[in-house]
């Protein structure tokens, strides 16, 4: 019998997650405060809950995109929280960008009720995730692993076990770090190529043809050529919660006493960015940064496009 599977956070990835579910064919049932999120789903062909804990009733298996531990703290021990409804067997899939610490909280009490939990955070951005473009970096048991695959399968394109509860985060962790780098140096070669008279569409065309590409420079590259930041269309994120997660980053080095200098000069550009009130802004926006820095204020160009594979 096919696994019934809830999913509590219908944002950008959550939402993503709960169509491409339906779209494989599993019964999905879901629950966000906000109604139209709500409404989206059912039109999909999903079932709204109740509440967080209508949703563990209902389900064998619950997906949790969630934005803030405080947030991961309601949707589980709150009033009408997962607890609730949790039962014996029932596995939690927690795919939010939150310290281990946070998750690990929840798993102890899910473990009292007899319910497991994994880490699961995604690579992605909103767009990869409503195609179901997706990794996930599934860390718990390799039983618990096995028993959800099939879920796993239906909303993302590759699926790692990558050891133990915690490993998920560790690496989510590592990657974003090479996001914040990567995204901070095209930023300043878009601004050295304008100080020294490069067209920005040579530069781009030639780039991602060579050597210095990155799939970062791919999928976000197109808004920063354009300084074109808030189109939903083609927004990866909000700069607020690129900002969330490098402070996790950088805690996660400060507990391993690793030195990472080169991520920590990323981060400048984007406190910076958000001193400016560019918080809810694309982290591409961090391109502005260094334009004003350099003195060239940037000419409207046209929308940004991204190059079909």
């Amino acid at each position: 019998m096919a696994l019934r599977v809830g999913v509590i956070g219908l944002g950008i990835m959550g939402g993503a997650f709960a169509a491409n579910l339906v779209k494989a064919g599993f019964q999905v049932t879901g629950y966000d405060p906000v109604k139209s999120k709500l409404n989206a789903l059912v039109k999909a062909g999903g079932k709204a809950g109740k509440s967080a804990a209508d949703v563990a009733r209902k389900s064998d298996v619950v997906i949790t995109s969630l934005t803030s531990p405080a947030i991961l703290d309601a949707v589980v021990s709150g009033k009408d929280g997962i607890l609730a409804g949790a039962r014996k067997g029932m596995i939690l899939i927690e795919t939010s960008t939150l310290d281990i610490a946070d998750k690990t909280r929840v798993q102890s009490a899910l473990a009292k009720k007899g319910a497991s939990m994994m880490d699961c955070p995604v690579s992605g951005a909103g767009q990869q995730a409503a195609s179901g473009q997706i990794t996930i970096m599934a860390s718990g048991t390799k039983t618990d692993f096995n028993k959800v695959r099939s879920v796993f399968e239906a909303f993302t394109m590759i699926q790692y076990h990558v050891g133990p509860f915690g490993n998920g985060m560790k690496l989510k962790l590592l990657i974003n770090m090479l996001i914040s780098v990567h995204g901070a140096a095209f930023a300043e070669a878009i601004t050295l190529a304008r100080l020294s008279g490069i067209d920005l569409d040579v530069f781009a065309d030639v780039l991602t043809r060579s050597a210095g590409n990155s799939r970062v420079i791919e999928y976000r590259g197109p808004l920063m050529l354009a300084d074109d930041y808030n189109n939903p269309k083609t927004k990866t994120a909000d700069l607020t919660v690129m900002i969330k997660d490098n402070n996790l980053i950088e805690q996660y080095a400060k507990d391993f006493s690793a030195p990472v200098p080169v991520f920590q000069a990323s981060m400048f550009t984007t406190y910076a960015a958000l001193a400016q009130g560019l918080g809810q802004e694309d982290p591409g926006v961090v391109t502005r940064v260094y334009e004003q820095m350099a003195g060239i204020p940037r000419k409207k160009r046209a929308p940004a496009k991204r190059k079909k594979k």
